[in-house]
């Protein structure tokens, strides 16, 4: 599987083939049944800092966070089903176990990260970043 380079355009199409390589079964059944509801957008890594600090701070591997646990996690939250947040919690429960066991994270930043992406990623802030960022949204009256 390639990953995709920061700054790279997310399809559905492309969302779904990664969302394959993760095991995302549900994710890839929501994006077919629901292809027109979505948009592209662009991985930025791990959305705050940039990689390379983020690795830095942390002393882990930048491409194991942003590849291993981000991308994931922001196909997770792309196409995250709307004002569901028992999903959110579990999504960024398993961010932060992702964190820990596939970058080598310290347990005190992996939950420094996972409380920074309950706040910060509140589907309410409608954000690049927030809790179903992928969806095409109308407002009331069109």
């Amino acid at each position: 599987m390639k990953y995709p380079e920061i700054g790279e355009e997310i399809t559905t199409e492309r969302a779904i083939e990664l969302c394959e390589h993760f095991e995302l079964a549900y994710l890839v059944k929501r994006i077919r049944e629901n292809a027109g509801n979505y948009k592209s957008w662009k991985f930025d890594g791990c959305s705050i800092l940039p990689d390379e600090l983020m690795g830095l701070l942390t002393g882990c591997d930048w491409r194991d966070i942003a590849y291993k646990c981000c991308l994931p996690h922001d196909l997770k939250y792309a196409y995250g089903d709307p004002e569901n947040g028992t999903e959110r919690s579990l999504v960024d429960i398993q961010f932060r176990s992702d964190l820990m066991l596939k970058a080598d994270m310290p347990h005190w930043c992996a939950y420094a990260f996972h409380s920074a992406v309950q706040v910060g990623g509140a589907e309410i802030f409608g954000l690049s970043f927030s809790w179903g960022f992928a969806r095409i949204t109308t407002e009331k009256g069109e």
